[in-house]
C-alpha cells in the first residue's frame, strides 16, 4: 500500500532564507521529503517518496537516472546558517540536508534520511517557521518558483518584504551561480518567470525595484495572504487548475529555450566587447558605468553591431579595433569619457 504524505511541509525561517541552489527535480524531492514529517514529530522520520510524485507519468529508463543524479546532488547540498553572537561576531555553521538516499526501481520509491544535524530546523518548531501546502508547491514548474514561494511564504504574515537584490539572488540561485550578476538578467531569467508561476496558481504577489542612482539595490514585495491548496482565503479564491496542454508545452519550451540557448545580457556585453578587443579592465569600467540601465545595454549592443560586422568581414581596416571601439563608446556615452 502506498504511504501517504502529509499535506503540509514546514521548516524554520532561518533555513528557508539561507542561500540554496536547486534544480526543479531537487526542489520537488525536498518538498516531498519535508512532507514526510508530521508537525508533532519528535524524531526525524525516514524519507519515503513515490517516484511518480517526483516526476509524474514516469515509467522507467532515464527517469531513474534523473532522480538518481538529483539524489546524489542533494546529499552534497550544504546550507550555511549565519548568526551574530552577543559580542557582534559572525558565526557561520554549515549543515548538510540529506545524509542518505536509495532509489528502488522494484518498489518505485525513493527512501532516505535527513542529516541529523538539521533536526533543530525541522522539528518542534514553536515560532519563526514557514508552512506550505505540498500540493500547491508541486504545481510550480521551476526551481526558482519553488525558492520564491518558500521565501515569500516566510514573510506573508507581515504582508511585505524589502530585500537587497544581492541577497535575494543568493537566496534563489545560491552563492556559487554567477550567471545573473546584473539586475536585467536576474529579472528576466529568474524573478519575472518565478513571479508569473506564482500568479498562475492564484497568488498575486507584487514587486518593485528600488534604485540607488542607476543601480537597483533592493526589491520590495507585496505579499497577499498565504495561499492554501484547494481552499479559500479572505483575499481570494485559489484556482490551481492546470493550464491547457498547449500552453504548458509553450511554457516548457520557453523555459528550456532560456536555459539552453539564450545567453544573459551580461554575457552578451562581455562577448561583444571581447570580440572588439576591449581589455578586461575597460569592460569592467563599462559594466560599472551602465549599472542596471537596460536601455544603455541595448544601446551598446545596437551601436557596436555594425562596427563588429565591419571588423569581422574586413570591409574596413582598423589599426586598433579596441581603441576604435573605446572612442565609439565615448561618443555614444559622453559621461563614460572620463572613466575610460
Amino acid at each position: 500500500m502506498e504511504l501517504a504524505l502529509y499535506p503540509q511541509a514546514r521548516q524554520a525561517n532561518i533555513l528557508v532564507r539561507s542561500p540554496l541552489k536547486l534544480n526543479h527535480i531537487e526542489a520537488r524531492i525536498i518538498a516531498l521529503a519535508l512532507g514526510c514529517i508530521h508537525s508533532k514529530s519528535l524524531e526525524l522520520p525516514q524519507i519515503r517518496i513515490p517516484m511518480k510524485r517526483i516526476i509524474p507519468k514516469a515509467k522507467s529508463g532515464p527517469v531513474y537516472e534523473q532522480i538518481d543524479v538529483a539524489c546524489k546532488t542533494l546529499m552534497g547540498k550544504v546550507v550555511s546558517i549565519a548568526r551574530t553572537n552577543s559580542r557582534g561576531k559572525m558565526n557561520i555553521k554549515n549543515y548538510g540536508i540529506i545524509s542518505f538516499m536509495e532509489i528502488d526501481e522494484g518498489t518505485g520509491y525513493v527512501t532516505g534520511n535527513f542529516a541529523p544535524e538539521i533536526k533543530p530546523f525541522l522539528l518542534e518548531l514553536a515560532s519563526e517557521y514557514t508552512t506550505v501546502e505540498i500540493e500547491t508547491i508541486l504545481t510550480l514548474k521551476s526551481a526558482h518558483a519553488h525558492r520564491l514561494y518558500w521565501l515569500l511564504s516566510s514573510w506573508d504574515d507581515v504582508g511585505s518584504w524589502e530585500v537587497e537584490i544581492d541577497k535575494l539572488r543568493e537566496q534563489m540561485v545560491g552563492t556559487e551561480d554567477t550567471a545573473y550578476t546584473i539586475f536585467y538578467d536576474f529579472k528576466r531569467y529568474v524573478l519575472e518567470p518565478a513571479v508569473r508561476e506564482l500568479h498562475d496558481i492564484g497568488w498575486l504577489v507584487g514587486w518593485e525595484p528600488l534604485k540607488v542612482g542607476r543601480k537597483v539595490s533592493k526589491i520590495r514585495f507585496t505579499i497577499p495572504k498565504h495561499v492554501t491548496a484547494g481552499g479559500t482565503t479572505d483575499a481570494q479564491i485559489i484556482d490551481i487548475t492546470p493550464r491547457s496542454r498547449q500552453k504548458q508545452k509553450q511554457a516548457d519550451q520557453l523555459t528550456l529555450g532560456i536555459i539552453a540557448e539564450l545567453p544573459t545580457l551580461h554575457q552578451r556585453i562581455i562577448a561583444r566587447l571581447q570580440k572588439l578587443q576591449v581589455t578586461d579592465s575597460q569592460i569592467k569600467t563599462v559594466l560599472d558605468f551602465l549599472g542596471d540601465d537596460e536601455a544603455g545595454f541595448m544601446k551598446l549592443l545596437k551601436s557596436t553591431h555594425q562596427l563588429l560586422v565591419n571588423y569581422e568581414t574586413k570591409s574596413k581596416v582598423f589599426d586598433n579595433i579596441g581603441a576604435t571601439t573605446i572612442n565609439h563608446l565615448k561618443t555614444e556615452f559622453p559621461r563614460l569619457f572620463s572613466r575610460l
